[in-house]
Formats: C-alpha cells, structure tokens, sequence
C-alpha cells in the first residue's frame, strides 16, 4: 500500500507487514531505501540505497502509544506535520505533542511545542 511521497526522496513510501522484537508490525519505508543483513547479521541498508526514511508502527511504544496507524503516516507525509496522542508512564496522563519527520530516525516528537487546546480537539 502506497502512503505517499517520501520527504527526502520523493520516492513512494510503502506500508509493509513486518516483524520487530517478535512483534507484527508495520514498517514505513521508502522504496528507496533497502535492507538487508549482512555477514555478521547485522540489518544495514544496501550498496543501492538512495534513502534511509523508515518508520516503525510501533516507533511510539515508549510513551504508551500502541501503534502509529497507516493512516497519521498518510498524514504526515502530506501536511509534514501531526498531532499524536501520547500517554505517560502509568497510562493516566494523557498528552499531545507534534510531530515531524526526521532524516536520522524516521520521526521526531517536538518536546518543547505546545499543542494548543483548540487543535486537539479539532
């Protein structure tokens, strides 16, 4: 399933059934950016890769936020910006916080942007 334009590349970016740590999940890539393991087993990218956009569904687990869906990828490829729902520690307080993309490690969470209250609920 094609999600939309990678930010850098402008290559398709794909939803792709994946496993991490056990767990099914999807992975967000770029057609351009491939993977495979080398001889000491190690998932590094290929000698052809021109990308390295890739986005794990569960890139968000950490803040008790289970999974970023096929569709706040679509999103945010096309506004480069969304507002996620994040949970703390005990899964009581409840947050929300922008994030972008980012070259390095697919996406970031802008800690220090508020959310304004009438966008949340927008």
């Amino acid at each position: 399933m094609i999600l939309g334009k990678c930010p850098y590349c402008k290559g398709s970016v794909h939803a792709i059934k994946s496993s991490a740590n056990g767990k099914k999940v999807n992975l967000y890539s770029c057609e351009n950016a491939k993977k495979e393991y080398d001889d000491s087993e190690q998932f590094v990218f290929t000698a052809d890769s021109t990308c390295t956009f890739r986005v794990y569904s569960n890139v968000f687990l950490r803040w008790n936020k289970r999974s970023f869906s096929k569709y706040e990828m679509k999103k945010l490829l096309e506004d480069e910006q969304i507002i996620v729902r994040l949970h703390g520690r005990a899964g009581t307080k409840e947050y929300f916080k922008y994030v972008i993309t980012d070259k390095e490690y697919g996406v970031s969470i802008l800690w220090d942007e508020e959310v304004e209250e009438k966008l949340i609920s927008s």
